[in-house]
């Protein structure tokens, strides 16, 4: 169940109102109240199954709305006034969110289109009625949000969007907000869009002082391959989160090696990162010796352009990489031992933390 900020923002006032420190959870046990809250739990098996009836479990009592994807209410305590105050909250919850579902607007009917929830002639029913087109080339831009407000997020993105040429801004959970863009009928200019990504992280950094990440799904001409868009643009966060840590901006196109690898068992990148990166190397590999590899590598394994950046003489560049290439017998001048050296390095990203050597 999707709960926009609106919505939130009653059931928040409703529960203040409890004199008690209740909790609100999603159908993955990930806290949506109190906003501050960021934990995750596991709900128990009982409650899945029958969410609509009280659990009393480790002194506390558990509570389910309705729906496909209910939300949970926890409250402490196991005694029968708070499982009736936990009956009374859920159902005031279900009022809530009927309310919201009967009043459905143009931005509510999007939402159900990019989560695959209606398909054929219910989705063209959909987009009739929200006069959204059926025929057109967009593409979707991913807002993640870290700590920053989602109706704050949702008001700048009114601002970066056209909407009178067809751009629309759509809220997807607390964390997510989405730019879908229309473009040009034969425009899929990724440089464009990448700066478009980049003028919106900038922007959220300049009003919050805080960071998004902002993915870009592949453009689609037609309304039923948006909710592929929205997928790719989330793959892009993930992905790039993970392999591009120093970056905000990750474009689906350009992820093809890291998504790649994001596919290798992560005991398969253990496996193959140890051959390169263990106990004997890990001295030669510190800090200074990576960021100058990644340097290198940036810079097109340019010796002098390399040695400009990070100011150092172009032969102490040298007398590093000699030294790389007599301990593993990897020439990184050459371009098939660049990209040996570089897939064992993305290969650590995969694999857990305590696996790492670097």
């Amino acid at each position: 169940m999707h709960l926009d900020h609106r919505v939130i923002a009653k059931i928040s006032r409703m529960l203040d109102r409890i004199n008690t420190n209740v909790m609100l959870l999603d159908n993955n046990g990930q806290v949506i109240l109190p906003e501050d809250n960021h934990r995750e739990f596991t709900l128990p098996e009982a409650i899945r199954q029958n969410p609509t009836e009280p659990l009393v479990f480790g002194g506390f009592t558990l509570m389910g709305t309705e729906g496909a994807r209910p939300l949970f209410l926890v409250l402490p305590g196991d005694s029968t006034d708070v499982c009736n105050c936990a009956i009374l909250a859920a159902e005031i919850i279900n009022m809530m969110t009927r309310m919201d579902l009967t009043s459905a607007n143009r931005e509510q009917g999007m939402r159900c289109i990019l989560r695959d929830e209606v398909e054929g002639a219910e989705l063209e029913a959909l987009a009739m009625e929200h006069a959204i087109p059926l025929d057109r080339n967009r593409v979707v831009l991913m807002i993640h949000l870290v700590d920053i407000d989602t109706a704050f997020a949702l008001s700048i993105m009114h601002n970066v969007a056209q909407e009178e040429s067809g751009d629309m801004v759509v809220e997807m959970d607390r964390h997510t907000v989405l730019l879908i863009k229309q473009l040009d009928e034969e425009q899929t200019e990724y440089d464009e869009m990448e700066q478009l990504g980049e003028a919106i992280q900038n922007t959220f950094f300049s009003e919050t002082s805080k960071n998004v990440y902002v993915g870009i799904g592949e453009p689609k001409q037609d309304l039923i391959q948006l909710s592929e868009s929205y997928r790719e643009a989330r793959k892009a966060i993930d992905v790039g989160r993970t392999y591009r840590a120093d970056e905000n901006v990750f474009v689906y196109r350009k992820l093809m090696l890291e998504r790649f690898l994001a596919d290798v068992p992560a005991e398969m990148c253990t496996k193959y990162h140890r051959m390169m990166f263990n106990r004997k190397t890990m001295r030669l590999f510190n800090e200074e010796m990576l960021n100058t590899i990644e340097k290198f590598f940036e810079n097109s394994l340019n010796l002098s352009e390399t040695a400009r950046q990070i100011f150092i003489h172009r032969n102490t560049l040298v007398y590093r990489l000699d030294k790389v290439q007599r301990l593993i017998g990897l020439d990184l001048r050459a371009f098939d031992d660049a990209v040996t050296f570089k897939l064992m390095l993305l290969m650590g990203k995969g694999a857990p933390d305590k696996n790492r050597y670097y």
